[in-house]
């Protein structure tokens, strides 16, 4: 008995000490290592943040941005202040990780890193009340955090959210609104969709009518669905925003498009809060904007609509790659980040078989069929890319007809679970983002969260060679059935919080039961930011 009684004195000073550890802190994606002690440190107007390195400015910026709810007045200058900001001497721009070491006088945030500052820096901000999220002055508030001391870093080095802005598009306010979002759950990589079937949506200079005709569309099948939901569920969330419409020579017009000097706002606006933006231009299918209009750089005569997917750019024609690569050589310009997606997947290979063009191509570069002619326009703009300081990314199909030593792969197609194997037997990088766990625009149910926090995203078997080339999660969102921003955050919302702590937060310290308890929190951080994200059950399951 006494035996008996001296174990459970033991398991209750343990759960005293994980309570202890963990009682004020509720951070989502979970730290490495949290330890606090008692106190706080209290925010008052007239403080100083301060930063030990003039990279470091925008940082300091950031930072007293998110504190405007507060409405005190905090100062910025270089060297020490009350909350510190500090670059370690050893700077390494590829670590993540972090130190926020909170005490009663101060707040140090170091890292070796610009963007691990900014971790840091996500990290004190979930520290905060959740009414520092309002938009603006919140009254009679006490503004502490817990004296604490996180040390952190991510599992995986890339945590990325993928939106298409082409079947349906979000104005750059949008589009910012969703980085915000992305940062304070750490995510690093955004993932932006912008050229498909249903609409090209970046101002290329040297090929006007993609913007000025392949921006704009008449009403199509996936507008009339979301028209028709909208009736049926009565949904305003499925309502197609008025300023997205124009009317030309009598015809109301969907779309929308970014200015180059918009690309280059947006893409500054993501570089402050530590996130890198990777560009699609999807090629050479899902083209029929582009293909529309400069009909050209494909085989034949654009069909109608309705046979959209057989009009793909034609890789028999010189023209139709320089087409390409002048595209690519703006889009270069406006991203200074190292990776570009290609897309390269669902090309439909019909005209090629009948284009004289592809199968002279074919025949000129003895190759064995039009998937190999895949392989080689993949591998013509991975070169061109490569001479460009860009590195490829593709969607999985790139590894038919033989797969690049440098491109990586994007693994989207789950029902094939060998993609991840053989691309890491080839020596590939590959980013997971399967059907069956990582695409947002699926519908959800009550378990959708859990299944997503459980799911094996990573999958079993790999070698000790291949599991350093998965580079990390990402979640996809199409958006023929999300027309508005509203509908963007329900179908985001709360889900994208799983996947946050599933590729930051070590597989050893995930746990479901402790997340459910943090996620309820940051439920309430999202309730002030006014996201109307999918609401939960009361009692998670």
């Amino acid at each position: 008995m006494r035996k008996k009684f001296e174990i459970l004195l033991i398991l209750f000073v343990l759960l005293c000490s994980i309570t202890k550890t963990f009682g004020h802190v509720n951070i989502v994606p979970l730290p490495q290592k949290v330890v606090e002690h008692s106190g706080n440190f209290t925010f008052k107007s007239g403080q100083c943040i301060g930063f030990s390195d003039v990279t470091l400015k925008d940082a300091a910026v950031y930072l007293k941005h998110i504190m405007i709810p507060t409405g005190y007045r905090f100062t910025l200058k270089k060297g020490s202040g009350d909350i510190n900001l500090i670059l370690l001497s050893k700077a390494d721009r590829q670590n993540e990780s972090y130190t926020l070491s909170v005490t009663n006088k101060k707040i140090y945030i170091k890292a070796k890193s610009y963007r691990g500052i900014v971790n840091g820096i996500s990290s004190l901000r979930q520290l905060l009340p959740e009414q520092i999220e309002a938009s603006t002055m919140v009254k009679n508030m006490k503004w502490t955090v817990p004296v604490v001391e996180i040390i952190d870093k991510p599992a995986y080095a890339w945590r990325g959210l993928m939106l298409d802005v082409s079947r349906h598009f979000y104005t750059k306010k949008e589009v910012e609104r969703f980085l915000d979002m992305m940062a304070l759950y750490k995510f690093n990589k955004f993932h932006w969709h912008l050229t498909d079937d249903q609409g090209w949506r970046v101002q290329i200079k040297r090929y006007p009518l993609l913007t000025e005709k392949g921006a704009w569309r008449k009403m199509i099948n996936i507008d009339q669905i979301c028209m028709n939901r909208e009736k049926t569920e009565n949904n305003p969330d499925f309502v197609i925003p008025k300023e997205n419409f124009k009317v030309v020579d009598g015809d109301s017009l969907y779309g929308g498009y970014y200015t180059q000097q918009d690309i280059r706002d947006v893409v500054k606006y993501a570089a402050i809060r530590g996130i890198d933006i990777i560009p699609e231009l999807d090629m050479p299918g899902h083209c029929f904007a582009a293909v529309a209009n400069y009909q050209y750089i494909t085989c034949f005569k654009t069909p109608s609509w309705g046979a959209l997917f057989s009009a793909p750019i034609c890789p028999g024609r010189d023209v139709a790659i320089d087409f390409c690569k002048n595209v690519y050589k703006e889009i270069f310009s406006m991203f200074p980040y190292g990776y570009v997606h290609l897309g390269a997947d669902e090309v439909d290979k019909t005209n090629w078989q009948k284009c004289p063009e592809c199968q002279a191509r074919i025949k000129a570069q003895g190759l064995k069929s039009e998937v190999e002619l895949h392989s080689w326009f993949v591998h013509q703009m991975e070169k061109f890319f490569n001479a460009n300081g860009k590195r490829l990314i593709g969607w999985d199909e790139i590894l038919e007809g033989g797969l690049s030593s440098t491109a990586t792969v994007d693994w989207w197609r789950g029902e094939i679970g060998d993609v991840v194997k053989k691309t890491t037997d080839h020596g590939n990088e590959v980013i997971l983002c399967p059907t069956t766990y990582c695409y947002f625009d699926y519908p959800q149910d009550n378990n959708t969260i859990e299944r997503l926090y459980r799911a094996p995203i990573v999958p079993e078997g790999l070698s000790d060679k291949q599991l350093p080339l998965i580079k990390g999660m990402q979640a996809n969102i199409w958006t023929e059935m999300i027309p508005s921003n509203a509908r963007l955050q329900f179908m985001a919302f709360p889900r994208a919080l799983a996947l946050a702590e599933r590729a930051w937060t070590s597989t050893n310290l995930q746990s479901w039961e402790d997340f459910s308890i943090r996620l309820q929190s940051q439920l309430k951080r999202m309730d002030v930011m006014k996201v109307k994200y999918r609401k939960l059950e009361t009692d998670i399951k």
